[in-house]
């Protein structure tokens, strides 16, 4: 790793190793005279910034010293490429425009009213299609807060079907066909400002993309995404992927491992885990 990179992944072993918090990272580089914020040094082991500037070069070898590494070791692989998504104009997500009309459709303001604090999701993919079983924890912000709704888009133009989970139900639907977008609300007990609850539901379809994932708008939730592939749709390979915004394209941060069932033969598992997004689509494709 330390001799293949990416940076990205070497620097987040190494901080992983030495067992030092971000936060102590940045107070003994601040005391060497490096100026590095927490979240700089948090985009940096995720992939989704990279040291250019002099400065930040000098930083990146004070990080060597301090984290115990061979001299050159994280700045050799800022020379290598930035590991680049596939071509093709790859896009995954909700277009906004789309995603405002529909909201508009179900009486759904743009602010919820809630925070958004952790999403679990579950995925089987099978040759049949999809099983998605989700679970978000909300916060509310605002007293008597009741409904969320849920808005999924896909680039097949096969919509798919939302159904309520655990302690709530289904609220106005409506559908936008040529954007390929499907919005369900779903109810839940009216909260006070501080309470969370577990909102939870599924979603069946059979969809072709090669990909799952959540736009985040917002930095520091925890997401736990779990892929599992029936044998009949084994995937070959699985990457993280991650986008800005709708006007740049998914960048690949790392290579997932695929995982035997043990339990199906055949079968294979992906888990990504993080505690502490930054905003913008995170998520996996896989290729077969």
């Amino acid at each position: 790793m330390f001799r293949t990179g990416p940076f990205h992944t070497a620097l987040r072993a190494a901080i992983a190793a030495r067992g030092l918090s971000l936060e102590r990272l940045r107070d003994r580089l601040a005391a060497r005279g490096h100026a590095v914020s927490v979240s700089t040094l948090s985009n940096w082991q995720r992939g989704v910034g990279r040291p250019r500037r002099p400065e930040s070069l000098r930083a990146v070898a004070a990080l060597e010293s301090l984290l115990a590494l061979p001299e050159g070791t994280l700045v050799r692989l800022l020379r290598e490429p930035a590991p680049r998504g596939r071509g093709g104009g790859f896009s995954p997500g909700t277009p906004r425009p789309a995603a405002r009309r529909l909201r508009a459709a179900l009486g759904a303001p743009e602010d919820p009213g809630v925070d958004l604090l952790a999403f679990q999701d579950d995925v089987t993919v099978t040759g049949a299609g999809w099983v998605v079983r989700a679970r978000i924890v909300l916060r509310a912000r605002r007293p008597g807060v009741d409904r969320y709704a849920v808005l999924l888009h896909t680039h097949s133009g096969a919509l798919p079907d939302i159904r309520p989970g655990r302690d709530c139900v289904l609220g106005r639907g409506a559908t936008d066909p040529e954007s390929a977008l499907t919005g369900t609300e779903l109810l839940f007990p009216a909260l006070c400002p501080g309470e969370t609850f577990p909102l939870e539901y599924e979603v069946r379809a059979r969809l072709p993309e090669p990909y799952y994932g959540r736009w985040f708008p917002a930095a520091g939730a925890r997401l736990e995404l779990t892929l599992r592939f029936a044998p009949e749709a084994a995937a070959r390979e699985a990457h993280r992927i991650w986008r800005l915004d709708a006007h740049s394209t998914h960048k690949d941060l790392e290579r997932l491992r695929l995982l035997p069932l043990l339990d199906v033969p055949g079968g294979s598992l992906v888990h990504l885990a993080d505690s502490d997004v930054v905003p913008g689509f995170h998520g996996v494709r896989w290729a077969r």
